[in-house]
């Protein structure tokens, strides 16, 4: 219905501002709001910001909205009257009144023998006369209209492949989008579409509802059983890949009992991979897949990409995160998992669009890969207006000293903001420990990570908690839902043990995949019905151009008082 409402919204703007009226894409530069833009195209700022709904109102530099393309304007004629006065108003520069009277910054500066912007409010200057001139005027005129595409403009150490990476975008999607690029190659300042831009609407929630639809599905994973192997005797092996293996199956046998008790027909047929291509091919070869609607696994990528190419318009859904997986791709795979370059832009959009004046602390190990993301974060923070200096930390003779620290963090009532880059775990610790120990009263610190992985094992999460420490993931379990003290309590009462991540993630890829089936004619419409969050994963499907359908479903987790996560977005 809201989407309903929007639409209507969206072409009664247009009608109002006349049929013949084209729309173009418009980079916001520093200092401007969707008021001061609005205000230049001589309209409401409520309907610049029904043409763009995603966008706050002070939207960050770079962002490209949609705007009325100004009309060409030609032999414009230009004159100012002799004699003619200006008396000089708060706030305004030489540049500002040169600007409104059509005359140059040098001619005003020389008829009121001025050697620099000294004026004062209320001081009268005279406006230097000019001869009537015909000045030609181009406004957008020839500008492509870029509306259904998310946008970049080149900034400098960009390049073909970082912008793949950051994107997710093949090279060859990025130039089929570009074709400047195949012949003008990458310049600065260029404007690349990197992606078909998808609505954002906000609260557009997948909303779960139980059919009749009968499913066939078929689970693919890596038990690596021979043919006479007794499960129940594999299973209790000490084997870790077994394990995650045995696990996701329980969350996936999990999500099937309960949606079957709710009603939905599922037909399940498991399938030992073995983990070999020659496994798989063989199933595929002596099965009948023609009445299939998803298939759940393999556990490897490179195995369920194997697996869609064989089997065509079947949804592959590849459940687990491969560190390759921005190179692999293919029309009906699936990959559950977000890309890790989605969790850093999580983080840093929070910082652009949630700064405040903080002091700014970034710190790293040495590494050459952790420098270039240092680099990369810099560059991104300083297009903040207010952000007036970044304090770069890294390590001498292999560790942090504290004093670095009592150095740069403002103990003057100034919130500092203290960005960790890299994987480190002696640098971890340092950053860590170091914090942990400036007085509270004397200082406001919050920490933040682009992930929280292995480096922060040996780091006391009472010190994190202390920082406010804050990440993005892929998985958040909010332990003490009721949902999730409920899921827990059947799945100990079945399995006589706790669910793993790995069995939330069987129950949470299963459950989500089945209802989009059970609700639309394929699993691809499904994924474009909406964003779901299951007990630990978000489910937010994006399908690219040229390829795989992909979850950018991400979390920005925070250590609160008594060292309770939480979601804040």
């Amino acid at each position: 219905m809201k989407k309903i409402i929007f639409l209507l919204s969206f072409l009664m703007f247009f009608t109002a501002c006349g049929q013949q009226k084209k729309y173009v894409s418009y980079t916001v530069k520093k200092g401007e709001t969707i008021k001061s833009i609005a205000k230049e195209y001589d309209m409401k700022t409520k309907d610049l910001l029904r043409l763009n709904p995603d966008v706050s109102r002070k939207p960050a530099p770079n962002t490209v909205i949609i705007v009325p393309n100004k009309k060409k304007k030609t032999e414009v004629k230009t004159s100012s009257e002799k004699g003619k006065t200006h008396t000089v108003k708060r706030k305004e520069t030489l540049y500002s009144i040169a600007k409104k009277y059509n005359v140059t910054v040098e001619d005003l500066m020389k008829v009121n023998s001025l050697a620099g912007n000294e004026l004062s409010v209320g001081r009268v200057i005279k406006i230097p006369e000019i001869k009537n001139e015909t000045v030609e005027v181009i406004e957008d005129a020839a500008e492509e209209d870029l509306s259904g595409f998310d946008i970049h403009t080149v900034e400098k150490g960009d390049t073909v492949f970082n912008l793949t990476r950051r994107f997710n975008i093949s090279e060859e999607e990025l130039k089929a989008l570009n074709p400047q690029l195949k012949t003008d190659g990458l310049k600065l300042g260029m404007v690349l579409k990197v992606g078909e831009k998808t609505e954002e609407v906000p609260m557009n929630l997948f909303v779960d509802e139980i059919t009749d639809k009968p499913l066939k599905i078929v689970l693919m994973l890596p038990y690596k059983l021979n043919s006479t192997s007794d499960y129940e005797a594999q299973f209790k092996k000490k084997n870790s890949l077994l394990n995650i293996v045995t696990d996701f199956h329980s969350g996936v046998l999990m999500a099937i009992d309960s949606l079957r008790k709710q009603g939905m027909n599922v037909d399940l047929k498991v399938v030992d991979t073995q983990n070999k291509q020659s496994k798989i091919a063989s199933e595929i070869n002596s099965s009948n897949y023609d009445d299939v609607d998803a298939v759940i696994g393999p556990l490897f990528l490179k195995n369920a990409r194997y697996v869609s190419k064989e089997l065509s318009n079947i949804p592959v859904i590849a459940p687990m995160y491969s560190k390759n997986q921005s190179s692999v791709s293919g029309d009906d795979l699936v990959k559950v998992a977000p890309n890790k370059e989605l969790l850093e832009e999580k983080l840093i959009n929070h910082l652009l669009e949630n700064y405040s004046g903080e002091k700014v602390v970034i710190t790293g190990d040495a590494s050459p890969s952790t420098r270039n993301k240092i680099s990369k974060l810099s560059s991104r923070l300083r297009d903040l207006d207010s952000l007036k200096d970044i304090t770069i930390i890294k390590p001498e003779n292999g560790y942090i000293d504290r004093e670095k620290f009592t150095k740069v963090i403002d103990t003057l009532g100034m919130k500092n903001w203290v960005i960790h880059v890299g994987n480190d775990n002696i640098t971890t610790n340092d950053v860590v420990n170091n914090l942990g120990v400036i007085s509270e009263e004397k200082a406001k610190i919050q920490l933040f990570s682009f992930q929280f992985g292995n480096h922060f094992s040996n780091v006391s999460n009472n010190q994190l908690e202390r920082l406010n420490f804050t990440y993005p993931s892929a998985e958040y379990n909010d332990e003490l839902s009721e949902v999730t003290k409920r899921f827990n309590r059947k799945y100990r009462s079945k399995y006589y043990r706790i669910p793993s991540q790995y069995a939330i993630k069987g129950f949470d890829v299963t459950y989500d995949a089945l209802l989009r089936l059970s609700n639309y004619d394929s699993f691809n419409e499904g994924a474009r019905a909406g964003i779901s969050q299951r007990l630990g994963s978000k489910f937010d499907y994006k399908k690219r151009i040229f390829g795989s359908t992909e979850n950018n479903g991400v979390f920005l987790i925070q250590f609160q008082e008594g060292l309770v996560l939480k979601n804040i977005e």
